[in-house]
């Protein structure tokens, strides 16, 4: 691994901690401080800062470190950690991203030195042992007269399997002055017959005569502080010195090291490249193309041990597929973590008081999708601040709780993901949306529209129900730009809402946009795959009404769609009017609250279809996701179920109290 590829590591590890940092402050904005979560504060600005020194980052590691003298001052219950603090903290946090956004572009100056000054100087109103009035980078690094220093190392069992080397401790200690003496400690050392040779049982003195000052001794020994007894002080002061606990030192209530103990024992994690995932992932859809080829050599052979072989091969290639694909999903709570902070900043420049609840955060979505599903949640976040929830007189006026609510939930539903973002507001204002969507020319006055047409029209470029332009907002919000970027996932939107009670945005979006579970129908010699988590019910021969294209099924009106119809197929493509046997069949399709049925000529089956892009010819066609080669080597299409159903005239709607909290 070269110098960049590490550094690449570094930035996508601080990218994490410092979300993580974020999370852990807003709570304790929103419930009070505690041990816990100050520990997990310090603990990522320490890993952030012993990161930032082994790429002499400097002006990282020396911002980082002020920090850690506030928050050890916190942990020991020195400082309180109130509102004003907890803001403070949640700014540097901010620039610290910042400094690491500079660092991944291999760049070493400061981003804002004037907003730096601010910070440390904010910073230092809490540190009683910091009387500078300069804003140095490294704080107290400079050089004192040559003194003589006592290094007392006590390591841990682990430090072998960790890893770690002590004796390259003593040889970098030796390259900043000279070594006088190394004591070693043997009270401690099991009898010989009990020693462990993966474990560490070192405990040793080291007296080194430097010009280093106690803060450089201590960068040193950076990497090693969180999980050894370190001691660092003058030798002057050893007879007396019993214990000089410095910031470096983690102390921790026993019942949060058990939990980081035993989180660093179970968790292995490997970072992956995505381009290599990719490559593994098309290398299996092949894989699961030719599988599905042998099953065609099958049905012309008899042999049971051809039927055995086969069937082993396509459980193995099906435990291939889902390890890899499973290398792909992530929580969406990588997504849901950013948004904390953003409706903090948001709600408190609009003057409005508004809390985020966030459920389903272990919900797993694809990665590629997920690396671009922030920015129109960010979208929908906003608009619901700015025109979704009231202000705090006017929802104290109608009897609300002064406090508004936000409300984002993932879940997983007939091989989706749905993502909802769900508010107490006012609730979208459907004459005032339909006037507006008028006067700019976007629909007809005379036009009879249903209350989802009038709804998606905030979707059109440029529509916006805003009286004034403001600083954060601005006067259009970009909402079209919302629905383009769902529409690329292969998704769709929808909105729900209710006048005074709230308004309910539901993202649906495929789980992986790679491999799926489908089911394959024939329509003449057209052939089509369904996502099978969206089939609900097989009808053999059913009773079609083709006047009104719908069939009673289980006492429930339900509409069918002719794929023949929908997709203008020439009658050549139709059934087979030399098989007097051919009996169409019917299958029931749900998305959401929505079913219908969908007439199939014959039921081919189940298969694993790798999804490939449409031809450039089919693209924009409603009711396509996607295409897939068969075992035979023929093409078949992938339904877009969600939009198939919505383009259907009726649809049968699942009863379902949306709005119920």
């Amino acid at each position: 691994m070269n110098m960049m590829e590490a550094r690449g590591i570094l930035i996508q590890e601080a990218t994490e901690l410092l979300a993580a940092m974020k999370i852990a402050l807003l709570d304790v904005e929103r419930n009070g401080a505690s041990a816990k979560r100050i520990n997990e504060i310090f603990q990522a600005a320490h890993t952030i800062k012993g990161s930032a020194c082994l790429f002499d980052l400097d002006l990282i590691v020396g911002f980082t470190h002020m920090m850690k003298k506030l928050l050890v001052r916190a942990r020991n219950n020195d400082i309180i950690m109130d509102a004003e603090l907890t803001s403070l903290l949640l700014q540097c946090v901010d620039y610290v991203g910042r400094m690491i956004d500079v660092a991944s572009n291999d760049e070493l100056q400061d981003p804002d030195p004037a907003l730096r000054k601010k910070l440390l100087t904010d910073l230092r109103k809490y540190d009683a042992t910091d009387t500078s009035s300069q804003a140095p980078n490294i704080i107290n690094s400079q050089r004192a007269p040559q003194a003589l220093w006592q290094i007392d190392m006590k390591l841990s069992p682990d430090t072998f399997r960790k890893g770690m080397e002590p004796v390259s401790i003593i040889y970098y200690l030796s390259g900043m002055g000279l070594i006088q003496t190394i004591t070693t400690h043997s009270e401690n050392l099991p009898a010989f017959a009990q020693l462990d040779a993966e474990q560490c049982y070192l405990h040793f003195s080291i007296q080194l005569r430097s010009r280093a000052s106690q803060y450089e001794l201590e960068q040193a020994l950076e990497l090693l502080l969180d999980d050894n007894d370190i001691r660092v002080f003058p030798l002057v002061e050893a007879e007396t010195h019993s214990k000089i606990e410095t910031e470096f030192e983690t102390k921790t209530e026993p019942n949060i090291e058990a939990s980081l103990k035993k989180i660093r024992e179970e968790q292995s994690l490997l970072k992956v490249e995505v381009r290599k995932l990719d490559q593994l992932i098309g290398a299996v859809g092949e894989v699961v193309t030719r599988s599905a080829n042998s099953r065609n050599l099958h049905r012309n052979n008899s042999q049971k041990a051809l039927q055995d072989y086969i069937n082993d091969i396509e459980q193995f290639v099906e435990q291939i597929r889902e390890r890899a694909l499973d290398l792909r999903m992530s929580p969406v709570g990588e997504i849901f973590q950013r948004f904390p902070q953003a409706v903090r900043d948001f709600s408190k420049e609009l003057g409005k008081k508004i809390d985020l609840w966030i459920e389903g955060a272990d919900t797993e979505l694809d990665k590629s999708l997920a690396d671009k599903l922030g920015e129109p949640l960010m979208h929908i976040i906003r608009n619901v601040m700015a025109h979704g929830i009231e202000p705090v007189a006017v929802r104290l006026a109608a009897g609300k709780p002064e406090q508004g609510s936000i409300r984002l939930n993932a879940y997983h539903e007939t091989g989706s993901v749905v993502i909802e973002i769900t508010d107490d507001g006012k609730g979208l204002d459907i004459a005032k949306i339909f006037a507006k969507a008028s006067a700019r020319g976007l629909v007809d006055a005379s036009q009879q529209l249903t209350e989802q047409q009038i709804f998606m029209l905030i979707f059109e470029p440029g529509f916006s129900t805003a009286e004034t332009a403001t600083n954060l907002f601005g006067r259009d919000m970009g909402m079209d730009v919302v629905r383009r970027n769902i529409e690329e996932l292969r998704g769709t939107i929808e909105i729900q809402s209710y006048p005074e009670h709230g308004t309910r945005f539901r993202i649906r979006l495929p789980v992986t946009l790679s491999i799926i579970d489908g089911f394959q129908i024939a329509v003449g010699k057209a052939r089509f795959v369904i996502p099978v988590d969206a089939v609900v019910e097989c009808v053999d021969s059913p009773e079609l009404n083709e006047s009104t294209r719908v069939i009673n099924w289980r006492g429930t009106m339900l509409p069918y769609i002719r794929l023949t119809d929908e997709f203008s197929l020439d009658t050549e493509t139709q059934s087979n009017i030399h098989d007097q046997h051919q009996r169409q069949c019917l299958l029931v399709l749900q998305c959401g609250e929505a079913r219908a049925g969908v007439v199939a000529d014959r039921l081919v089956g189940e298969l694993q279809a790798v999804i490939k892009p449409l031809s450039p010819f089919l693209l924009g066609i409603n009711g396509l996701a996607g295409s897939t080669i068969l075992g035979d080597g023929t093409l078949a299409l992938i339904l877009d179920v969600a939009a198939l159903l919505r383009s259907s005239r009726k649809t049968e709607h699942v009863t379902n109290n949306w709005f119920s909290h």
